[in-house]
């Protein structure tokens, strides 16, 4: 593991060095008074908090040693590999995508980052020769910037898996020609880890998508109904059209239940199945695209919108850094589309950034926001995910206070 305080004279106030911790101890196992088994609760997570309150995920000891194999199979991951998560090791994706469960369980080493900043990880990659980065789309932007501007040798990459939102293919195409060819994306749970992966030689064509099933998962499509839940085979047809909720079922990473939360427990997991309130198609190939959480969903005038698409037909623009979308009350239509934009371009008009999306091929007519908001920062979560419900409600404030833009 290396030990970036070894690097200065003092560290950081309350620090102390690994060797000067270890020693003097004993190498002995401490005592036990109980038989370890392997369905014995090792580790407990809680969700990110997408949607609302998190719930705590309990995993067991072979969960922990199933999602090592999983990423050891998929980076592929050798007791010579250096990585680094750049994201917080609270959450699933940081503890098992390239964290300590698999690096080590592989013999590897891994880099440890207290914060994250673009100019110290590019550093560390060449200082230590990384052959893994694992981190969210929007931190991986940053990444790019920094070494566009100040470019360092890190040629040691072997990859960069991230995860946590959608790859939109223009960030996909240049990621790899910035840092690496070799960008992996995937997508799952707290519950149960990644479920579906993007390879390499997958992009940047499927980029946009979230891959198929991994090597000991199944993931299906199926129907979604107002009043009960959708049996796990009745799956909606793979034309990359037909929107149904996106199900997973992968025994070897997940219990299927939550701490002391039965109600949810039996809302989420189902036959075997975790229902995940996604949203998404599938195609003839079985590679699933998101379009949103069914939470999110907007009824404009009957149809049914998802944020998720609308934002990246948004980021397309060239002067638009990110954005967020929701909707508010309307008489009209039921819901209306609000996008909140971060600007590219300080002196873009809200009236561009409607031009761009009338004329959008991505976007239908009902899908183009009715108000806009001109803003410099998006809520997420720690784990870099959105929180569409934290902006839901300011969009009503928002529209009550006249700051929204109507087209």
């Amino acid at each position: 593991m290396a030990d970036y305080l070894g690097k200065y004279e003092n560290a950081p106030e309350g620090h102390i060095k690994y060797e000067d911790y270890i020693e003097g101890k004993s190498e002995a196992d401490p005592p036990v008074d109980f038989k370890p088994h392997i369905y014995d609760e090792v580790l407990r997570l809680q969700t990110s908090g997408t949607t609302g309150t998190p719930k705590g995920v309990p995993l067991n000891n072979i969960n922990e040693v199933l999602s090592a194999h999983d990423v050891i199979m998929h980076f592929p991951l050798t007791p010579y590999d250096k990585t680094m998560n750049m994201t917080p090791w609270f959450h699933r994706g940081g503890i098992h995508s390239g964290g300590i469960t698999p690096t080590l369980y592989a013999g590897g080493e891994i880099v440890i980052m207290r914060d994250f900043h673009p100019k110290t990880t590019i550093e560390y990659v060449q200082r230590y020769k990384i052959t893994f980065l694992i981190g969210v789309p929007s931190v991986l932007g940053l990444l790019a910037t920094r070494q566009e501007k100040h470019p360092k040798d890190i040629s040691s990459l072997k990859g960069i898996i991230t995860m946590g939102s959608p790859l939109e293919k223009q960030d996909c195409i240049r990621f790899q020609e910035v840092l690496t060819p070799n960008i992996f994306n995937g997508y799952g749970t707290t519950e149960s880890f990644w479920n579906t992966f993007l390879r390499p030689q997958d992009l940047p064509a499927m980029s946009g998508s979230a891959g198929k099933s991994c090597t000991d998962d199944e993931v299906r499509i199926v129907k979604v109904y107002e009043d009960k839940k959708a049996e796990p085979d009745e799956t909606v047809p793979t034309d990359n059209r037909t929107e149904g909720e996106i199900i997973i079922k992968c025994p070897a990473k997940t219990t299927y239940c939550y701490v002391n939360n039965e109600e949810v427990t039996k809302e989420k997991f189902y036959k075997g199945w975790m229902y995940t309130g996604d949203i998404g198609t599938w195609d003839k190939n079985q590679f699933v695209t998101v379009a949103g959480r069914k939470d999110d969903m907007i009824i404009s005038k009957g149809e049914n919108i998802y944020p998720a698409r609308i934002e990246e037909a948004i980021n397309m623009f060239d002067k638009v850094k990110e954005c967020i979308v929701t909707s508010v009350p309307d008489k009209t239509r039921g819901e209306a589309v609000v996008a909140y934009v971060i600007p590219e371009d300080k002196n873009v008009t809200v009236g561009e950034i409607l031009e761009f999306c009338k004329n959008s091929p991505n976007l239908s007519k009902y899908q183009v926001p009715r108000y806009f908001r001109l803003i410099d920062d998006v809520p997420r979560t720690a784990t870099g995910k959105k929180q569409h419900f934290i902006v839901k409600a300011q969009a009503k404030e928002d529209l009550k206070n006249g700051l929204l833009l109507r087209k």
